[in-house]
């Protein structure tokens, strides 16, 4: 995103404030190769980013603990026209390329690579899915003016949600489409007045996390609870906006967020910015930054408590015990997507056999007596 608007001075609101985000630090900055950083994606342990509009079709590859470049990995079928977001399901990648700044574009689609070609080779080709929105009827060019721009999308039950950056009137619009390949009409399905522009998106653990900033470029993060009514409709039950302003500063330009796994910890990506706010110049280098939700069920469990949680063994080929100081209910095990996976349970829930899964990693979830619950890391051999 580079068409920035005026600065504009309003009262903050906030929703259902229920979500607080902790240990809010810098982790690196970003290779100059991705100055314009648009979306984040944690997979198979490194970092994955792209940049916005008129770059070429790279996914970028990062080490998630050094922040150097691994790997370049060009997509030859696609057109990088803004591309700003990407997401994932089990056995596929999602790029989009939706921004629409000016409000007329008529070429809208999201790029599908499988994750196995992604993973093996540096070239790869993409399926496309096209779409348009089911209530735009007029295109004529708005610059910075529209609301059917947007920058943020999820996979959530079976489909892709789109979140509109709504211009004109500073709502998000929350628009449906298939994950199959073809030219759809996206279905709005629900839409909140988060007084700002939404650049990215998450969902994790039945939660969802977007960031923005404000008309004075004050950076902030939407939380919208697993605790919400369900269905389509994820802004009924409200939502959280929490600002960064004090982590980030004014003019800090939020774009990409990822979770990774169970943690509670999350990345986001602020993309290299110029700008004068109040007379005074800045200039922002494009970085990574961390925190963590409070309200994850690992994090609500006392440290001393959650450190005499044993699984072993641990990596494992066979079965898995798990030794805990406090009594537990029940045991679930869930794939790197957040998907459950049916484990037959031994001892009464305190051995897993998990002979039958496929190599990787997942999460055991232990959801204990008292209502809480803790997540630990399975490595299947």
């Amino acid at each position: 995103m580079k068409n920035l608007i005026p600065f504009i001075t309003f009262t903050f609101y906030s929703f259902l404030a229920i979500s607080q985000i902790t240990n809010f630090t810098e982790k690196f900055e970003l290779p100059d190769e991705t100055k314009e950083t648009s979306g984040l994606l944690f997979f198979d342990s490194k970092i994955i980013t792209h940049n916005d509009s008129g770059n070429q079709p790279n996914l970028y590859e990062i080490d998630s603990l050094t922040g150097s470049l691994l790997r370049t990995v060009y997509v030859n079928n696609a057109t990088n026209i803004d591309w700003e977001d990407i997401t994932e399901d089990e056995n596929h990648i999602y790029i989009a390329d939706i921004g629409n700044n000016n409000g007329n574009r008529t070429d809208l689609k999201i790029y599908k690579i499988l994750k196995s070609d992604f993973k093996k080779s540096t070239s790869v080709s993409a399926e496309i899915i096209s779409f348009s929105y089911e209530n735009q009827s007029n295109f004529d060019s708005k610059p910075n003016g529209s609301n059917f721009d947007a920058e943020s999308i999820v996979v959530y039950n079976n489909s892709i949600l789109i979140f509109t950056k709504n211009w004109n009137d500073l709502k998000t619009n929350v628009y449906k489409i298939p994950l199959i390949t073809g030219n759809y009409l996206a279905k709005k399905v629900s839409s909140a007045y988060v007084d700002g522009l939404i650049t990215g998106s998450v969902y994790n653990d039945n939660r969802f996390f977007l960031t923005g900033y404000n008309t004075s470029l004050v950076p902030f993060l939407i939380y919208i609870s697993p605790n919400r009514k369900p269905g389509e409709d994820i802004f009924f039950s409200g939502f959280d906006k929490i600002s960064l302003e004090n982590e980030l500063g004014q003019g800090s330009q939020l774009e990409g967020i990822t979770n990774i796994g169970f943690t509670g910890k999350y990345y986001i990506s602020r993309e290299h910015f110029i700008t004068n706010i109040n007379g005074n110049s800045y200039n922002f280098t494009q970085k990574m930054y961390e925190f963590y939700d409070e309200t994850n069920p690992l994090l609500s469990l006392e440290e001393n408590k959650l450190k005499k949680i044993v699984i072993s063994p641990n990596p494992t080929t066979n079965k898995i015990k798990i030794n805990s100081s406090l009594s537990f209910l029940n045991l679930e095990i869930y794939n790197s997507l957040g998907k459950k996976i049916d484990i037959p349970l031994i001892d009464t829930s305190k051995e897993l056999d998990v002979s039958h899964l496929e190599k990787g990693v997942y999460i055991l979830k232990i959801q204990y007596q008292n209502k809480k619950s803790a997540t630990r890391k399975i490595i299947k051999l």
